[in-house]
This record gives structure tokens, sequence and C-alpha cells, in this order.
């Protein structure tokens, strides 16, 4: 269909003007442009009719979408539906601020590229949260690809797009994505099968592991073919799914000189990382979607991720589990970590800025997941404390085994033989 001129007037379903301002970018399902509605600049996408397949039943969701609102802040989400013209209709959304990119752009160049190990963690918790107030609103994302997310390389704060495909889970309103981004179940039923929570939690679990690994977690050898045809693709992502570093199935293994980036992060990445990728990209887990890991689960190994990078003087990034001598694989100094808040299943590293979060503690719900507890704190003169961010008292312990309450906001000096009791699991200052 012909594009619509600036300053042309259309209305949203309730009546209220939009008047296109400039045409900004076309994808997939149609054209984007620059509008002004309520007193504001917004973005509009405008569909091509040809682009769906069920123009009623999209529509619908669109508009319940819209009046239901935003489950976060990450999310551009429909505020509100076009009335529709000559078959066609679109809705209006906020506009991406500068300073984000697409994640295929971040992947693709150095230019675009995320500035240090933390921001990509950070976009990787920014993602797997808003999955979990998406799915806790009884929606899931349905249709993914790496250009739904829109990142600041520098911050990991995420923006999410393309929610129009939306859905309340086990809703299938006939559009689809590409095998690359779909569940093994879907891709088998070749669509027919509808999107619901586990088919979401797959692939945020590939949209993590791209963004750690640099990769796809089914691209291994098997993927090097002469032509992807159809029938291959729903070999590789449907019913043959193999993950690229399955540790009893080396055939879809990395190819050396062709998966760098996947194989060098696997080999530098903490353990738990890796055993959490096993579990999540397992064949059972790939054929059985109950099994897969829930957003709880990512968001503890995350955060227990983030605390694990450690920077250089001269700039580059490693990843330390525990107290010990490590070597910079860059300049070879070596950096000494002296202190550690031993958990009862695991140490995280005592720095400056380091945080325990609800999830790392305990059984939580899972609106509490990150919530900080504790933090670590540094005096003028260097020395560590550890801070109570929780809203209640909390219980700390002398090596001699004195009692002291520490109320909210108080700092404990980090001195080794202390513990804390937090939400009645101990943690040890060592």
């Amino acid at each position: 269909m012909d594009k619509f001129d600036p300053g042309k007037i259309i209305k949203t379903d309730s009546g209220a003007p939009i008047k296109i301002v400039k045409y900004l970018a076309s994808g997939g399902q149609g054209d984007v442009y620059i509008v002004e509605y309520g007193g504001k600049q917004k973005a509009l996408k405008w569909y091509n009719p040809l682009a769906l397949r069920n123009t009623d039943a999209f529509y619908k969701n669109l508009k319940h979408n819209a009046e239901k609102g935003s489950p976060d802040k990450a999310f551009l989400w429909p505020d509100a539906v076009t009335e529709r013209i000559n078959g066609s209709f679109g809705y209006i959304m906020d506009l991406r601020p500068d300073g984000y990119y697409e994640l295929g752009k971040i992947l693709a160049s150095p230019k675009y590229s995320f500035t240090s190990f933390k921001s990509a963690i950070d976009a990787c918790i920014a993602i797997t949260n808003a999955f979990r107030k998406l799915h806790n609103y009884g929606y899931c994302y349905a249709v993914m690809h790496d250009g739904n997310f829109f990142i600041d390389p520098e911050t990991g704060d995420v923006l999410i797009c393309d929610n129009d495909n939306v859905v309340p889970s086990g809703t299938n309103t006939g559009v689809i994505g590409v095998p690359r981004y779909m569940a093994p179940e879907i891709v088998v039923s070749n669509g027919l099968t509808a999107p619901d929570l586990q088919s979401d939690r797959y692939l945020l679990s590939v949209i993590i592991f791209i963004i750690l690994f640099m990769g796809h977690p089914l691209e291994g050898a098997r993927w090097l073919v002469p032509c992807m045809t159809d029938s291959i693709a729903k070999k590789l992502y449907g019913s043959e799914p193999l993950f690229i570093f399955d540790p009893d199935d080396v055939s879809n293994g990395p190819i050396d000189n062709i998966h760098v980036c996947p194989t060098e992060r696997w080999t530098i990445m903490p353990n738990f990382l890796k055993e959490m990728c096993v579990k999540a990209f397992s064949k059972q887990s790939l054929l059985e979607p109950h099994k897969r890991p829930r957003e709880l689960d990512w968001l503890k190994v995350l955060v227990r991720l983030r605390n694990c990078v450690v920077r250089c003087s001269c700039g580059s990034e490693m990843f330390v589990d525990g107290i010990g001598s490590y070597k910079c694989d860059c300049c070879e100094e070596t950096i000494e970590i002296k202190n550690a808040l031993e958990l009862p299943t695991y140490s995280i590293i005592a720095l400056k800025g380091t945080r325990i979060y609800r999830c790392q503690v305990g059984v939580c719900n899972i609106e509490d997941a990150l919530n900080p507890v504790l933090h670590v704190v540094a005096k003028d003169d260097g020395t560590l404390g550890v801070k109570n961010l929780t809203s209640d008292p909390i219980k700390a312990f002398t090596p001699s085994r004195k009692e002291k309450v520490i109320e909210p906001g108080m700092v404990v000096p980090f001195i080794s033989g202390i513990s804390m009791v937090v939400y009645d699991v101990t943690i040890n200052l060592t």
C-alpha cells in the first residue's frame, strides 16, 4: 500500500487524532512512522495486510494488549490501536531513545558491542526480569528474533519491541517466527502449536546464551551445510536439536576457526553458568518443555555471574570465583581476591559494590528476586563493610559468637569470622 504523507491525520479506534510527521523505516510486517499523538511524538507501526494471517484475531489481541497496559517499562508497549483503513491498521508506541541499538547490530559490529561483561550480564538480567513480569501478566512473547531487543551497550538497559505479537499463554494468532528463534515443539508443528510459558522459557535461554556466548546454542557442526533448506532447519531447530556443547554428544560441537567466540567464552566462563546452559539445552529440556529453567533459575545464576566479573588495572575483565590469585590474560598482572561472602552452597567474592540479592538467600517469591539484601561498601581508608539493605533488622555474630542486631542501613565491618543471618540463611565473612 502507499505510504502516508506528512501531515495526514488518522485516528485511533476511539477517535483520537494521530498526525503523521515523517516516514521512519520499513520492517517485515509494515512501515514505521514518527507521529504526533496526545501532544507527544510517538512511533506508529502500520501493517501490510498481506503480512498477517488472521487479521481479525490479531487486531483483537492488539487492542486487548493496549487496553491492559504494559507489564514493565522495558516494553515498548502499544499505547493505542488505530482505526482500520483499506483493510489495514496500526498501533502507537513510544519512540526508541538514542543510544539503544538492535541486539543483532551489537553482536555483529565492534562499534556497537557491549562495553563490558557486566553490561552484557545486566542486559540478560533485564530481559529475564521483563519476561518474568510478562508471564505474571498471563502473557507470552511468542515470536522472537534478535531485532526485538534494543540495548544500551554501556549500561545494559533494554527496550523490548514488537509487542504486538504478545499473546495470552496458549493463544495462537497465526503469527509465527523463524525456526532459529522458535522452541522445538513450535518448529515441528509448523507454527500450529500455540506458544506458551514453556516455549517462552526456551526463547529466553536462547537469547541469554546468544548475548553471553556470541553464538546460537544449536548452531555447531550440523549447522555447516551448503544450503539451509526448510527441511534441514526443521531438524536442526525442531525434531533433532542438539546443544553445541552437549557433554554426551559432540556431533554438533564447535568447529575450530568458525565457532571462535562461543568456544573462547565457553572456556573462560564459570562452571556454574556452563552447568546452567547444559541444563537449559539438554536433550531432555529441548524435547520436554516442562523441564526448562524458570526465570528465577536464570536470575540466580545471572546475579551470581555478575559478581564474578573483575576488571584489571589494564582495563580488561576476567571471571573469578573465590578467594585466590588470578592472572590477567592480557597484561599478566596478578589480581589478589582476599575476601568473600560464604553462602550455604557457594561463595561470592567481596569487592566494593558486591551485592547479594533476595533470590540468593533462601526461598523467595519471583517478585522479590532482585531486591538487594546486602551490599559491600568501602570506607575512605579502603576497609570494607557490609550494609544491611533489607527493611528489617538482621543478626550478626562476632567470631566469639556475640550477637548484635543490625538495623536497616547499618554497616558491619568486614572482619573474617563474622557471620550474618539474613532470612534464616547464614552468610559468613571470610
